[in-house]
């Protein structure tokens, strides 16, 4: 894992926007990637079922794509 900070290494988006100035984007910016790959990410079931992926494979994956900062990246 990485750290998105020097202090915290939670994994939280929440702390993603805190420090995206850091990185040289505004907090606005991030927002708009973060909802970019929520997007995507939210169809990873169906991406998956279309390459023919196993149910059995796809369920073990699920658990990365569950997250509260998911909703949190689509506006909710």
């Amino acid at each position: 894992m990485t750290a998105i900070t020097e202090d915290d290494n939670t994994a939280s988006l929440a702390l993603a926007f805190e420090v995206a100035g850091y990185f040289e984007i505004s907090t606005t910016r991030a927002r708009e990637i973060a909802a970019e790959v929520a997007a995507v990410v939210s169809t990873c079931g169906l991406q998956a079922k279309r390459r023919r992926i196993s149910r059995q494979e796809i369920d073990r994956m699920a658990s990365a794509f569950e997250a509260s900062d998911l909703e949190i990246a689509r506006g909710r």
